[in-house]
């Protein structure tokens, strides 16, 4: 591992002014848990290390009226415990609780899993599903918001510039009556890393037609989005057996449409649709 600084500041000030002076030569860590392992495999070779765990304000879950607030540096054992997030977004508690194990869980942090935005990411397609907002400071632009769809530009690379940082993501809350879910299909039952996940959630009035629907598959492109075509299939109709199976078959095709076909497109084609109409199946019952 080559040589660097390490910089502790403890305010957002103070971090925004270190960032300030020094953001192109800078890499920012919390958690660590894909930063470390990319420094000690001399990947990256920042000239410092900003270390901003110790910023009380960068952690924690705030509810407010129509939405809550998380903060970056909040662990994925902290979203898993959270009545809060359990009550209002059971998908990002289900994606934290299936993050790593318990020593990844107890370190990494929902900042960090955005920002390195990798394709295999699993709390990333669920606050994407969530409609989730990102908030970023820096000391040169103030604050400015991005919602996560338009974060992303390739996979590792965030749209964020190098004096800023993430100091919160904000979530809308969900109307009372949506249904909402994150599954996750990986080599081994704990500790494995995706090889598919999938964040839907939906809205149906009393006659049981789809008003509302969010689809996002993770791992399976370069960069998570909503599945539009698929999402069109479903709105204003039942989930009856043609109607899934028509958009179930949208969502596959429109994520070869995405990747290309390469050695695994055959099995995520067939494995993306069966678990899209299992979860759909489950959350219409």
């Amino acid at each position: 591992m080559r040589k660097f600084q390490f910089y502790t500041p403890h305010s957002v000030d103070d971090a925004l002014a270190f960032l300030s002076d020094n953001g192109e030569k800078t890499k920012i860590i919390a958690g660590g848990t894909d930063l470390i392992p990319l420094l000690r495999h001399e990947e990256l070779h920042p000239a410092f290390v900003l270390n901003i765990l110790e910023i009380g304000a960068l952690r924690g879950i705030n509810e407010q009226d129509h939405r809550v607030r998380i903060g970056p540096t909040t662990t994925f054992t902290e979203i898993n415990e959270s009545p809060i997030l359990g009550r209002h977004f059971p998908p990002l508690v289900q994606a934290a609780s299936l993050v790593g194990g318990p020593q990844i869980r107890n370190r990494g942090t929902i900042g960090g899993n955005i920002s390195t935005a990798s394709p295999a990411a699993d709390i990333l397609p669920a606050v994407l599903a969530l409609d989730g907002e990102l908030e970023l400071q820096s000391k040169r632009s103030g604050t400015r918001h991005i919602p996560l769809a338009r974060a992303i530009a390739a996979p590792y690379k965030p749209l964020f510039q190098p004096d800023e940082i993430l100091t919160g993501i904000i979530l809308p809350k969900l109307n009372p009556d949506a249904r909402s879910t994150f599954v996750k299909l990986g080599r081994r039952n704990a500790m494995a890393r995706a090889r598919m996940n999938l964040t839907v959630v939906l809205g149906m009035n009393r006659g049981r037609v789809i008003t509302d629907m969010r689809i996002v598959p993770g791992a399976v492109m370069p960069v998570a989005r909503r599945m539009e075509r698929a999402e069109r299939a479903l709105l204003g109709k039942k989930a009856e057996p043609p109607v899934l199976d028509a958009a179930a078959e949208a969502l596959a095709t429109e994520m070869v449409e995405v990747t290309g076909t390469r050695w695994s497109t055959e099995y995520k084609f067939h494995v993306l649709q069966n678990l899209f109409k299992g979860v759909l199946r489950n959350l219409t019952a």
